[in-house]
């Protein structure tokens, strides 16, 4: 960037205020978007994926696969079906996912409902993932893990995680193998986690858990194509209205 733009005022390695006055930053700002944008190492995501229904209409392995939900998690098929649909995500070199949540945090977003099915509403509604199953469909070359950074910790606060950091630890190109729980793709395996609590007084999706902060470690060769299922559920502000994409 230096090179590019022809910096000068770093050339002592010391910007003074007069020298600071002169910085082309808007060209600075322009350019580090741009290699944000178009090197995959430097995007938050780097992947390709799809979205396959998974209603009567659809394929019937895809409909097998709902049922096998249901009876792995021992949730009602009325509630499974409330469900995103199934999401087919396709990474090559450099694809990556760095570490967040799935679901949303309730505090900031109570007055809208989820958003279920369609989350094209967003921001008009939230994102209320209880529950996420990861289905690995390939074996992979090389890379590619599914890295839980904080995954068992005795205690956990994300303010304090990430102010104490001295490196990016959401970066999980450089640091997937910091994690506290790393776990290597393999055609068929699959791994779930749940990102909320259960309320236990009302029985519906309470606050999120912050340990289930996740992502996908960078892959080095090869293709890796995974799938994921989102069961979705309301909290229980919103527990008495019925959901509108309950298909």
């Amino acid at each position: 960037m230096i090179i590019k733009l022809n910096i000068t005022e770093f050339e002592d390695d010391v910007v003074t205020r007069e020298e600071f006055s002169t910085l082309p930053t808007a060209a600075m700002d322009e350019y580090m978007n741009v290699v944000k944008e178009r090197h995959p190492a430097h995007r938050e995501r780097f992947s390709n994926q799809a979205w396959l229904l998974q209603g009567k209409n659809a394929d019937d392995v895809l409909q097998r696969l709902r049922k096998r939900v249901s009876k792995l998690t021992r949730l009602s098929d009325r509630i499974i079906r409330g469900g995103e649909p199934l999401q087919v995500v396709k990474y090559e070199a450099n694809g990556h996912y760095n570490a967040h949540y799935d679901s949303q945090y309730q505090a900031n977003m109570s007055h809208v409902k989820c958003c279920h099915l369609d989350l094209s509403l967003l921001p008009n509604c939230r994102v209320c993932r209880y529950a996420t199953i990861l289905y690995y469909l390939n074996d992979v070359e090389d890379g590619g893990e599914t890295a839980f950074p904080v995954a068992d910790s005795p205690t956990f606060d994300k303010k304090t995680y990430i102010e104490s950091m001295s490196k990016d630890k959401f970066n999980l190109m450089q640091y997937c193998h910091d994690g506290n729980l790393v776990i290597a793709p393999k055609r068929g395996k699959a791994i779930l986690w749940y990102n909320h609590f259960v309320d236990e007084e009302t029985g519906w999706m309470g606050e999120m858990d912050e340990y289930s902060l996740h992502g996908g470690c960078g892959l080095w060769s090869g293709v890796k194509w995974i799938a994921n299922n989102w069961i979705t559920s309301a909290d229980t502000p919103w527990a008495k209205y019925k959901s509108d994409h309950d298909i």
